[in-house]
């Protein structure tokens, strides 16, 4: 029996590894309803296209998803605060649920991502709490789940939580994305945002020596209201996306155009900024909402010109930026990045617009296939399991 290993971090962005070139690989994609009633998710075989569609409803379209060798976890977030647990060749069949609160927390711990150090250590961000969960995915009781904690309320601005948002492990260190966004100015980025870094054997956090003005010990970065966070070992960086802030039509609060994509050096902290969104006069893509990092020479990330109306992008520096042309005005996974990379070098994008997974060959940008999700889809992760 042999299987196929794909080396992945999920918030939005994918890296990949083949180590055989025999495999069955399956994608796993959350789903919504576009009147945000509902939400479930979608199981589909990369090899032939072919969809399951609607499996296991769920009152909620604040949904996403993760995994980890042979399962994957859906996320339901704002006010459900739940995991659920599912093995790949039973993707109807819960194994488990659990609150992603402590007994009696108040307020909605909001979970937001699941980052795998191994089957019995990942960390769980809370985006509406100020301590990360350490969680034992291989538990089976809700009492077993649980089992330490990171604590990032040094960061905290005066909502009283940082908003953690994503993650990625990288030689022995945890990468903690803080948007740092301020709730009570409806979600505004205007404080800088930073990253964590936690030594994964003692889950302290380590002082990375950077200056700062709010005299903590973590990265700040370059861009505001980071989301997506991928890790290159071509070239041993770490690349942070972010939006800077969206227009607001119910109050008239313009965009602001302070986000980008960022390189951060994982040995000194450095940071470098590979993208910048504009100012308010010239910004040609609009707020950058998500990125894929497919190698050092090819990137794609998304522009957001209004809600729903998002366009993706082609970053080459042999070629320079130009849009995707089956991909321009539409709604890609929302607010989210919507851009993943198969082991076959492909790229799954979610497109709101039409409900489906739309899959680009890069070399050329041209469509492969478009299969449908029946819901639209919001996030797609990759599992490879027992193969030909």
């Amino acid at each position: 029996m042999k299987r196929c290993y794909l080396q992945m971090m999920m918030a939005g962005m994918i890296f990949f590894t083949i180590t055989t070139v025999s495999y069955a690989q399956k994608a796993v994609v959350a789903t919504a309803a576009a009147d945000f009633s509902s939400g479930a998710h979608s199981v589909i075989d990369v090899k032939t296209g072919a969809a399951r569609n609607n499996l296991l409803p769920t009152a909620t379209s604040d949904i996403t998803i993760a995994a980890y060798q042979d399962y994957f976890y859906r996320i339901e977030r704002y006010q459900k605060d739940n995991i659920t647990k599912f093995h790949i060749n039973a993707p109807e069949t819960p194994i488990w649920q659990f609150s992603t609160n402590d007994a009696g927390e108040q307020g909605s711990s909001n979970p937001y991502a699941l980052i795998f150090l191994n089957s019995k250590l990942a960390v769980l961000l809370r985006y509406g709490k100020s301590k990360a969960w350490l969680v034992n995915p291989s538990a089976t009781t809700q009492a077993e789940f649980k089992i330490g904690e990171l604590d990032l309320s040094s960061y905290a601005d005066s909502d009283g939580v940082p908003e953690m948002v994503s993650g990625v492990i990288v030689k022995g260190k945890v990468f903690i994305v803080l948007q740092r966004l301020n709730q009570k100015d409806g979600f505004s980025a205007t404080n800088t945002a930073y990253i964590a870094v936690f030594d994964t054997n003692t889950a302290l956090e380590i002082n990375t020596g950077i200056a700062n003005s709010d005299g903590v010990k973590g990265i700040p970065l370059p861009i505001r209201n980071p989301g997506s966070i991928q890790y290159m070992s071509h070239n041993d960086t770490i690349y942070v996306q972010g939006a800077g802030s969206y227009a607001a039509s119910w109050s008239g609060k313009p965009a602001e155009y302070t986000g980008g994509i960022a390189g951060v050096n994982p040995n000194t902290y450095e940071t470098a900024m590979l993208l910048d969104d504009g100012d308010s006069t010239n910004h040609p893509y609009g707020n950058i909402s998500g990125m894929a990092m497919v190698s050092p020479e090819s990137v794609y990330f998304v522009g957001y010109d209004g809600w729903g109306d998002n366009t993706l992008y082609s970053f080459k520096p042999a070629a320079g930026i130009v849009p995707v042309a089956a991909l321009q005005h539409k709604n890609i996974a929302g607010m989210e990045s919507g851009t993943y990379a198969d082991l076959q070098g492909r790229l799954w994008i979610c497109n709101g617009t039409d409900a489906e997974i739309v899959v680009l060959n890069i070399a050329d940008n041209s469509v492969v296939t478009r299969t449908s999700t029946n819901l639209n889809p919001l996030k797609v992760v990759f599992m490879c399991i027992p193969g030909d």
